[in-house]
């Protein structure tokens, strides 16, 4: 690893045990409301930079060849199309790939990179400055390969996030319309240009519905894991 990659991991304190942490803190929410949550507030997938589907890993990074380069080639290639995207997150994503290797098994892990590298590639060929795609304005056969990839590989960020599987909670009508869901929530913040959770004002009155729907329906989900 640079010299360069060095001094900025050096510079980013990683939170001690926060994956354990973070199961503590759900199971005693759900304890304290009868095992309940009127609503627990969780980032959904961030293709480009998975913050919200992985937790971070214990301990300090080691330096070692990075396994973001394995799918996006190197910092400096991805920031070409994602302008937005900083050093940090690059290595944050980094360390949240440490930690998938970590608690999935081997086969699992290899299984989990491959359907990963579908939508670093989409990222690389589709993604706005923010790393979000407009999933509308990509070819039908692209869309429906990824489509497939996010049904195989969101009950990984589930098992990852320490919560039940999406896949199984909910039915099979139900996963669909999860999935949709998903794609809609990042194509209104791509076609709004924007790296974090729109406000529905700035949404154009003809999208705002969908877009409410589609949100509505995230934390319907969300809501239903954490009670299982």
């Amino acid at each position: 690893m640079d010299n360069h990659l060095k001094r900025e991991l050096s510079k980013i304190e990683i939170p001690i045990e926060i994956h354990e942490r973070s199961k503590l803190g759900i199971n005693k929410a759900k304890s304290e409301m009868g095992g309940k949550l009127k609503r627990f507030t969780k980032k959904r997938l961030a293709i480009a930079v998975l913050s919200a589907c992985l937790m971070l890993p214990t301990g300090a990074f080691a330096y070692q060849a990075l396994l973001a380069d394995d799918l996006y080639g190197s910092f400096d290639n991805l920031k070409k199309h994602a302008i937005n995207i900083t050093m940090e997150s690059y290595l944050l994503f980094n360390a949240k790939l440490d930690q998938a290797k970590g608690d999935l098994g081997k086969d699992e892990f290899k299984q989990f990179k491959n359907l990963l590298s579908v939508f670093t590639s989409a990222k690389l060929d589709y993604g706005d400055k923010n790393g979000n795609i407009d999933y509308s304005q990509v070819p039908a056969e692209t869309f429906e390969e990824i489509k497939a990839a996010m049904y195989d590989i969101q009950p990984y960020f589930d098992k990852l996030n320490g919560l039940p599987s999406s896949k199984e909670v909910l039915t099979a009508e139900e996963y669909e319309q999860y999935i949709q869901a998903l794609f809609t929530y990042e194509t209104t913040m791509a076609q709004l240009g924007v790296s974090s959770a729109p406000d529905v004002t700035a949404i154009p009155e003809e999208s705002q519905e969908e877009f409410i729907k589609a949100q509505e329906y995230l934390n319907y989900v969300n809501d239903k894991q954490i009670e299982n």
